[in-house]
């Protein structure tokens, strides 16, 4: 079973990825383009670039996937 994760790049998410990965789960992660990825660089992970706010990055993202952890936000300060 695949797992897709948003938020991964995040304090929380990057914690949840990673007790995921510990479990020996196949992860994928939502990321934006552009979005500092230094929480999740060299885990094993599939990253499926895309944004929440469009629903067909985010369906391009779930295809595949039997679980959803949706872990992100969209915020702005």
């Amino acid at each position: 079973m695949k797992t897709l994760l948003t938020g991964s790049t995040g304090f929380l998410g990057s914690a949840v990825l990673r007790e995921l990965l510990s479990d020996s789960r196949d992860v994928k992660v939502l990321v934006r383009k552009g979005t500092n990825t230094a929480n999740i660089d060299g885990l094993d992970v599939e990253i499926a670039y895309g944004d929440l706010r469009d629903l067909e990055s985010l369906r391009s993202a779930l295809n595949g996937c039997n679980i959803l952890y949706h872990i992100a936000a969209y915020y702005s300060l």
